[in-house]
């Protein structure tokens, strides 16, 4: 496992070039940020993210904001509700069937199906999607 702070001085390099981004109002206002290096293995390293809503075709999860995350081995769906525990779903890049994006007027959406789940991360603001879609790139079939 991470530390916290290793973590947040990889999203930091992360956001380095954009003046308008601060880290700890991100923090602040993410809280999955907070938890995610409970899940990231010690030789993980964060490529990118993304903030949305998710869609599931089985409605397994539940709605709301929820953290989307690449690294240089999978993907992580996290979600870190006030007063509920927190939610995890790793998808190892194997596991991916089909990863597509579609860019709206206003928003983006990633669409991901795996074997036993289709995830739709909908309403990506436009600035949000143009930071994470070339880290995706390589990923999409």
């Amino acid at each position: 496992m991470l530390s916290e702070n290793t973590v947040k001085s990889q999203i930091l390099s992360l956001i380095s070039h954009l003046p308008h981004l601060n880290i700890d109002i991100l923090y602040l206002y993410v809280p999955e940020f907070k938890i995610l290096h409970q899940f990231l293995e010690e030789d993980e390293i964060v490529d990118g993210y993304t903030i949305s809503i998710l869609e599931t075709k089985q409605k397994r999860y539940s709605a709301g904001k929820w953290l989307f995350v690449l690294t240089n081995k999978r993907f992580h769906l996290l979600r870190n509700p006030a007063f509920s525990e927190p939610t995890h779903i790793p998808m190892e890049f194997n596991s991916i069937k089909t990863c597509n994006t579609k860019k709206g007027w206003f928003f983006g959406k990633i669409f991901l199906e795996t074997q036993g789940e289709t995830f739709g991360l909908i309403q990506i603001g436009k600035k949000d999607y143009s930071f994470f879609l070339p880290v995706l790139t390589p990923h999409l079939k």
